[in-house]
């Protein structure tokens, strides 16, 4: 409960934060399994708290993306996300989807997550795994 309290500080204090994803420092962690999708994370970005970190990741499509109900279309994503290194799982923060890749271009659309925070445990082997293991192994 208190990590949850602790994040929703931390999530009021980047939401400006994703509409200015440039100029970040990206660094690739794997891609999906099709190809058609690359996960990043900022480095720069990871902030710990125990075995808590919250991370600034990078969703990059490699091709236009469209919302079936609103029909907003997208090329990238920056999420803040709150890993929890000792459990191996993960949370959705806030996010920002932009019109050009790597976070560039105008912001579609934002979201934050509803309070407490869903965590939820990746799968070993999953591109989730991949992304706790590259943030939790980063200091």
């Amino acid at each position: 409960m208190r990590a949850g309290r602790w994040f929703g500080l931390v999530a009021c204090c980047c939401v400006t934060a994703l509409g200015h994803a440039t100029g970040l420092a990206w660094t690739h962690i794997t891609a999906s399994d099709d190809g058609l999708l690359n996960f990043y994370f900022d480095a720069n970005s990871v902030v710990e708290h125990g075995t808590i970190r919250s991370v600034r990741l990078l969703f990059d499509y490699t091709r236009l993306q469209q919302d079936p109900d609103t029909l907003v279309e997208h090329r990238s994503i920056v999420e803040l996300t709150s890993i929890d290194c000792l459990h191996h799982t993960l949370a959705p923060v806030e996010a920002a989807s932009y019109d050009g890749n790597m976070g560039v271009g105008r912001v579609v659309v934002e979201a934050t997550s509803p309070q407490p925070l869903r965590y939820a445990t990746a799968t070993p082997g999953s591109v989730d795994d991949r992304v706790i293991d590259s943030v939790c192994n980063t200091r």
